[in-house]
């Protein structure tokens, strides 16, 4: 089945049914089959059957990376014109989202999917090594898939075997020990049996680094803070892979699958026209012309695509986070631009802006709006065009991960690994390691990446950050994880909504 249908949404009914259009590089195995019985059987089927467990990455409009952009606008750190961010800024967000329930589904997809392969290995003809690669690589996938879960919802149901018939629902009690475990246990199966480098036509699969890393962060929440610190610093000491000197290669197409990024969703419209970039057409200012804003020469006008002048933007505040000179700053917003509505003009950033954006023929050349631009690209030619990967892990993470885990106790020198992503960033370093210095770090780092509520949860800081961005007061208990999408809690009584929802 070539373009497979949408599979049940909730974690118990989840199909066992694959697969679609792979995400991972420019894979072109896709698995056309009746029955299980007659497939999985040969190297061909495997890889095929291995290859589309990406598929849930990226495989809608609103996919697993704008949606986790969408969460943080709950915290106040951005906003949008889109109604979805606007609900969350204020708080108005339900069990019934339609954002909540796009990524619970999404994610669960992607979970049964990695439960097939893993449970088809045993039996598959092919050959030994490479049942043990794909085994590893579908384990990973599989906690990969559960962290994107776990870090915003926490009590999740947990599958570990392919659903093979209707009526058969797992509980969330116990869930979040249950969901813990089995990732800690996959990324163990991952680290040692994945490579260390991926070459050629399989490069952008995830190696044992990309897995050492995951579960850096997985112990992380498990509050296991020695074994996280020597996980992360195994990466930063043994990888041989260092952080980029310049922070703009962590989202340069010319730059994927390369040196410090780890694992990334793939996305190149010219190879494969059902994975492509489209968050690019979410974050861009609909006047726009296209061009590099960093050069200002004259864009091809015909590059921007955002609605109402861009579904999420940044707020004010949360850009004045980021200290005069750091190197991140004209990677992560765009400041200046040439814009359409005033001929070609050159306007510009400004915190005191009379307004968000800059309306057709006004005589304004400031705008107030905090552009991300991480995903954006330049003079492609229409906003489908795009070849930019979602990153999704870089060694940046296991740097970060070594100073959260020192600041808790662990041992090691944490303040060695937080300065070096200051060092990076071309920002004086800290004198001494606290938990606030580094929680302030992730909050540059991966503005815009869509991790900030999931952070600020594990720091238990989602109140304060709430309050510091919205002036609202509310319960840390409750507004620290996401609702159990209701459709999940009317189909299955076995699972329980999380407090005060």
């Amino acid at each position: 089945m070539k373009n497979a249908a949408r599979v049940f949404l909730s974690a118990a009914l989840t199909g066992s049914l694959l697969l679609a259009t792979p995400s991972c590089k420019n894979l072109t195995e896709q698995p056309d089959f009746a029955s299980p019985v007659s497939f999985y059987k040969t190297d061909q089927d495997m890889l095929a059957a291995a290859n589309g467990v990406y598929r849930p990455f990226n495989q809608q409009w609103f996919n697993t990376y704008y949606n986790r952009c969408v969460f943080d606008c709950a915290l106040g750190t951005s906003t949008g014109y889109e109604k979805g961010p606007q609900y969350y800024k204020q708080g108005a967000y339900v069990a019934s989202d339609e954002y909540i329930q796009a990524y619970w589904g999404d994610n669960y997809d992607g979970i049964n999917r990695a439960n097939v392969v893993i449970d088809a290995t045993p039996n598959s003809s092919a050959k030994a090594d490479l049942k043990k690669r794909i085994n590893a690589e579908a384990r990973f996938l599989r906690a990969m898939y559960y962290y994107q879960l776990y870090v915003f919802f926490e009590n999740i149901p947990v599958v570990d075997k392919p659903t093979r018939e209707l009526g058969s629902f797992a509980s969330n009690e116990g869930g979040k020990q249950k969901a813990l475990d089995l990732m800690i246990a996959d990324l163990k199966v991952a680290e040692t049996d994945l490579p260390a480098a991926f070459t050629g036509d399989d490069l952008g699969r995830p190696n044992r680094w990309a897995a050492k890393t995951l579960l850096a962060k997985v112990l992380l929440e498990a509050a296991q803070w020695q074994p996280a610190a020597e996980k992360a610093q195994e990466v930063i000491s043994q990888s041989g892979r260092a952080l980029f000197p310049n922070f703009n290669d962590l989202f340069d197409p010319a730059m994927k699958n390369m040196g410090e990024r780890l694992f990334e969703v793939q996305n190149n419209f010219v190879k494969s026209p059902a994975n492509f970039n489209n968050m690019h057409a979410h974050f861009t200012p609909t006047d726009w012309d296209g061009g590099d804003p960093n050069t200002l020469a004259p864009g091809d006008g015909v590059t921007a695509a955002g609605w109402g002048d861009a579904w999420i933007v940044g707020d004010v505040a949360y850009r004045a986070m980021f200290q005069t000179g750091d190197r991140r700053i004209p990677v992560t917003f765009m400041e200046q631009y040439r814009s359409k509505n005033v001929g070609g003009e050159v306007v510009r950033f400004s915190p005191t802006a009379n307004s968000p954006f800059v309306a057709p023929n006004s005589a304004e050349r400031t705008f107030k709006n905090v552009i991300f631009q991480k995903v954006i690209e330049y003079n492609i030619g229409g906003w489908q065009n795009t070849r930019k990967n979602y990153l999704l892990l870089r060694v940046a993470d296991a740097y970060l991960a070594h100073a959260e885990a020192v600041s808790n106790g662990a041992s090691g020198n944490g303040l060695a690994s937080l300065n070096a992503i200051r060092q990076r960033a071309g920002i004086p370093a800290m004198g001494a390691l606290t938990k606030d210095a580094v929680f302030d770090e992730y909050m540059r780092e991966y503005a815009g990446e869509g991790w900030t509520f999931s952070t600020a949860r594990r720091f238990g800081r989602t109140a304060d950050v709430i309050r510091r961005f919205t002036g609202r007061t509310v319960d840390n208990a409750k507004f620290r994880v996401l609702p159990i999408p209701l459709v999940e809690i009317n189909a299955n009584a076995n699972v329980k909504q999380n407090q005060g929802w």
